[in-house]
């Protein structure tokens, strides 16, 4: 499991490998054996299967408020919060990023999805309102990006940037040297001055580096795979 806030005893946070199969457990391209990947990924990391609530990504910016009496699959949702310990909050991506929230101080979590789409349209910023809601203090919480797509393998038609990335339309976001045809955007910048602009310390954000696209011996990609992808779970726990 690539292991996230390590520094701390009392929370699991992971995302799982392309050695441990696909986790696409709805949608277009999931599959039956998905099911066991993921019970057998939990098995290996002593984790509670039955523990575990799924959002099904849809490229939204909603954000559930989940327990244990919630449903296993959380329809329509790309962001999930909770201040109940023994809850497993879990996305799946493949190249989008999974945004992992930890107030450890007011024991509050929450975990994004985010995708182009919710990134321009606020899908941190937002999970992170519903966290304060829920008890979190902007200035104790720790916020991990993790695996997702790197610039320079990210690229946008030119037309598609001005129609769809408002505010992040800026040069600041794209790489020089872009072409009308290929437009390289730095959506993982994007989140992080999200965070920052949110009130999350510097210190307190970790950017992990590591691009799904470019890593193909540890990742699955959407985007190098074509219509089949397959996905990875992320997770989160007190």
């Amino acid at each position: 499991m690539y292991n996230f806030f390590s520094q701390h005893e009392n929370i699991v946070a992971g995302m799982s490998t392309r050695d441990d199969g696909n986790m696409k457990t709805h949608g277009e391209h999931s599959t039956e054996q998905a099911i066991e990947n993921r019970k057998q990924f939990c098995e290996k990391n002593n984790i509670n299967y039955d523990q575990i609530v799924s959002a099904c990504v849809e490229h939204t910016i909603n954000v559930a408020v989940v327990n244990s009496q919630s449903e296993v699959f959380i329809n329509n949702t790309d962001a999930l919060v909770t201040n109940e310990k023994g809850v497993y909050l879990a996305i799946t991506s493949a190249d989008c990023f999974p945004v992992l929230m930890y107030d450890n101080e007011n024991d509050v979590i929450g975990i994004a999805h985010a995708g182009w789409r919710g990134i321009v349209k606020g899908i941190v910023p937002e999970t992170l309102k519903v966290m304060v809601g829920e008890g979190a203090q902007l200035d104790k919480i720790k916020l991990t990006v993790g695996p997702g797509i790197s610039q320079e393998n990210c690229d946008f038609k030119f037309e598609d940037i001005i129609a769809e990335f408002g505010l992040y339309n800026q040069d600041k976001y794209i790489v020089e040297g872009s072409t009308i045809d290929k437009v390289k955007v730095n959506l993982r910048q994007i989140i992080l001055d999200q965070s920052e602009k949110c009130g999350i310390g510097r210190n307190n954000v970790h950017d992990c580096g590591a691009c799904t696209f470019a890593e193909k011996e540890h990742f699955f990609s959407a985007r190098r795979d074509g219509k089949d992808f397959s996905a990875m779970i992320s997770l989160i726990g007190m």
